[in-house]
């Protein structure tokens, strides 16, 4: 193995050529500094890289490394956008609520909100009332609920502004004493509706 350090333009100039083809250009690692005018890395026969650099004078035999020179891809939207709800998914139902809306203000997903929609989202009272009534489903639903990724926080949205699914929910046979946060509940989404009803 080469020691670590400067080494001739002779052994630069081999490592290149078995690069060839295999090879990454060094200013795509996280190796890279501005003093270099070049570089490259180029994989050894143990599934490691070796990583050499030119400053512009001396040529340079910067070690053997791992995978982990190579910055992260960046998430795309999509795999971000399922990454997310899968944490929605696996959370308890606050955090779950607050994830959903952090997701749905997001200006990567603002094609999917609506005026009303936002002003919702930004109204403690309404959260706070979409969190309680989510927390009401898991406890109600022992379980046996949907996914927090299947309503969306665009689905409470519409709680809010058509509530006649979730009064239903709330009060299948009326206004049920005997379930007092059903009904504190089904009060509180009417007061929400007339505030901002269409």
């Amino acid at each position: 193995m080469i020691p670590v350090g400067t080494v001739s333009e002779w052994v630069y100039e081999e490592y290149i050529d078995r690069a060839y083809g295999r090879g990454e250009d060094l200013r795509n690692t996280v190796l890279w500094k501005d003093s270099y005018e070049r570089g490259f890395v180029c994989p050894d026969e143990e599934g490691g890289w070796l990583a050499f650099a030119c400053d512009g004078r001396d040529h340079y035999f910067l070690g053997r490394f791992g995978n982990e020179i190579f910055p992260p891809e960046e998430e795309n939207i999509y795999d971000r956008e399922e990454r997310i709800l899968g944490e929605a998914d696996r959370a308890s139902p606050e955090k779950a609520i607050a994830i959903l809306r952090d997701l749905y203000l997001d200006p990567d997903f603002r094609d999917e909100t609506t005026p009303e929609g936002i002003a919702i989202a930004n109204d403690p009272e309404c959260v706070k009332w979409i969190s309680d009534y989510w927390a009401y489903i898991c406890w109600n639903e022992h379980g046996n609920q949907c996914l927090p990724s299947e309503v969306g926080f665009g689905g409470f949205v519409e709680d809010i502004l058509d509530p006649s699914n979730a009064l239903e929910y709330l009060m299948p046979d009326g206004e049920d004493y005997s379930v007092p946060k059903a009904v504190s509940l089904a009060r509180t989404l009417k007061k929400l509706h007339r505030r901002y009803a269409r």
